[in-house]
């Protein structure tokens, strides 16, 4: 999401996991629902004929790409190119105290361990909190960068509980040799009951987008051309859908507690 990515497209698997609210003292109540990303090339996990060009990427503009999953899950894909060196990109994507800089809607993301195993590989685990209209969400992520294999999956983090049932996604970015990297960026989720239908493409559209292109904004900043400015994607519309999303959620936990006591 935001590996993230956790990022404004966890939006699309929010379910009251905990009861009403995160809580790192308690696990989550299972062990994962959705099939785990491995590190592997985006040929080999259903990402390869997804119909997009050169041309396309080359203009600097994020792809999308929604491919229905058994169950009614759906997988949303971003695939972006972007003008710096893979360590570069990596550089941006692994900084994740930084993401409330970058990417609009997440107001935290604090790392609480990290682990780097002898073959090279880091998993780090971190909170992150979502904020919009008063109101927040909380979840528990646990990344793994291989950087041999160029990639990056993660996952909720099982030992603690949190506002989501579920979320699993994957980074991978591919050095073309030519000064670009091409990014990719792909998360399985599930659209909440309470979000209205006609606000379901539009927050899907608006948060596959926001993944990948703050992405190319930090590391415009890192290489020197250009300012670093939060990824907003979808300006006023997307904090409205935002709010709308976060305000569905609360009035649902509060029909929920309501009818438990």
């Amino acid at each position: 999401m935001r590996a993230a990515l956790g990022l404004v497209a966890t939006l699309l698997c929010i379910e009251s996991a905990c009861g009403g609210s995160a809580d790192p003292n308690k696990p989550h109540p299972h062990q994962g629902i959705l099939k785990k990303y491995e590190f592997l090339p985006p040929s080999q996990i259903g990402l390869k004929n997804l119909g997009v060009t050169d041309e396309q990427l080359r203009k600097g503009e994020p792809v999308l790409r929604k491919i229905a999953l058994p169950g009614g899950w759906q997988r949303m894909v971003s695939i972006q190119d972007v003008c710096a060196p893979e360590k570069t990109v990596w550089s941006a994507i692994n900084d994740l105290p930084r993401y409330p800089k970058m990417v609009e809607g997440v107001t935290a993301c604090d790392v609480y361990s990290t682990e780097k195993k002898m073959s090279g590989e880091v998993i780090t685990c971190a909170r992150y909190t979502l904020k919009a209209a008063g109101f927040a969400l909380s979840y528990y992520m646990k990344h793994f960068y291989n950087p041999k294999k160029h990639c990056m999956t993660f996952h909720l983090d099982y030992s603690r509980c949190s506002d989501l049932s579920d979320s699993v996604g994957y980074w991978y970015v591919e050095d073309r040799k030519d000064g670009w990297c091409r990014v990719f960026y792909s998360t399985d989720s599930s659209l909440p009951r309470f979000i209205p239908g006609f606000a379901k493409d539009m927050i899907t559209n608006m948060a596959s987008k926001k993944s990948t292109a703050w992405v190319d904004t930090r590391c415009n900043e890192l290489t020197g051309f250009g300012g670093g400015k939060v990824a907003k994607g979808g300006g006023k519309r997307t904090r409205t859908l935002l709010g709308l999303a976060l305000l569905g959620f609360a009035g649902w936990k509060l029909r929920e507690r309501g009818q438990q006591q």
